[in-house]
């Protein structure tokens, strides 16, 4: 009897296993049934993911490449706002199924998760107050950079000026945090993708001149699941050749993707 027990509780332990098993891939097909594209976006980024407050609605490159997915796919879509501490969360979770927030490609990175082509290459920059006396990357010396968690931000600028200057970074939750200590005069300087410091510039800040570190931004998802990435990089792959993501960047404002 006892066996008999045990044998029917591995059984059942082995049929779950199966059964997680068997739904843990988000397919195309899965979020047809579902009848939406749940993506994770920006909404305070002009010009890549933005919430418009005068009209409500979501704008921008990464918007519009995320609306184009869900009409290929024939779904609604619905955006779900992230941070560089919530995205890989929110995807690992399975609360999005796929993630356009300006999330810079490494080869790091893709050990973990799954990344198209680059549909935009930024490059980092440096903001300050027009008061501070930095004019140059090189007068960052001894001075606090502010970065976010996560960030290939700080490791970037370490590399560009190379050795011989002390830089010291404070980490935060989020590139509006940031802004609000570099007003408060708690750090020297901003230092992020310049398409995310257009979004913070007011009469105070300016961004130096120098940029550098090609920022490839890419659709993020989770390695497993296979067929929807492999859905993701042809369209991707498709509207990089024939201009459509082209069209995205002039229609938002964006300068034309970095090059070395």
């Amino acid at each position: 009897m006892k066996k008999i027990f045990a044998f029917i509780l591995v059984l059942a332990m082995m049929l779950s296993f199966a059964s997680c098993g068997g739904s843990s891939e988000t397919t195309v097909e899965s979020i047809q049934e579902r009848g939406v594209l749940r993506v994770g976006v920006k909404d305070s980024l002009i010009g890549m993911g933005y919430l418009n407050p005068e009209t409500g609605e979501y704008e921008g490159l990464e918007i519009d490449i995320a609306r184009a997915i869900a009409e290929e796919m024939g779904v609604d879509v619905e955006f779900y706002v992230v941070t560089p501490t919530t995205r890989l969360q929110m995807i690992d979770s399975g609360d999005i199924d796929i993630s356009l927030s300006n999330f810079t490609i490494t080869e790091e990175r893709k050990m973990s998760y799954h990344f198209s082509a680059p549909y935009y290459t930024d490059a980092v920059g440096v903001m300050v107050l027009k008061d501070s006396g930095i004019s140059s990357l090189e007068d960052l010396d001894g001075k606090t950079i502010g970065v976010t968690m996560s960030s290939t931000s700080a490791q970037s600028l370490k590399d560009y000026l190379g050795e011989g200057y002390e830089l010291s970074f404070d980490e935060f939750e989020d590139h509006a945090s940031i802004k609000l200590a570099l007003s408060a005069g708690a750090i020297d300087a901003h230092c992020v993708d310049t398409v995310v410091l257009s979004s913070f510039m007011d009469e105070t800040t300016v961004i130096l001149e120098d940029r550098f570190a090609a920022q490839p931004f890419g659709v993020v998802s989770k390695l497993s699941n296979t067929q929807l990435n492999a859905y993701v990089d042809a369209l991707i792959e498709k509207w990089l050749s024939d201009g459509t993501i082209e069209a995205f960047r002039e229609a938002n404002g964006l300068l034309p993707s970095f090059e070395n």
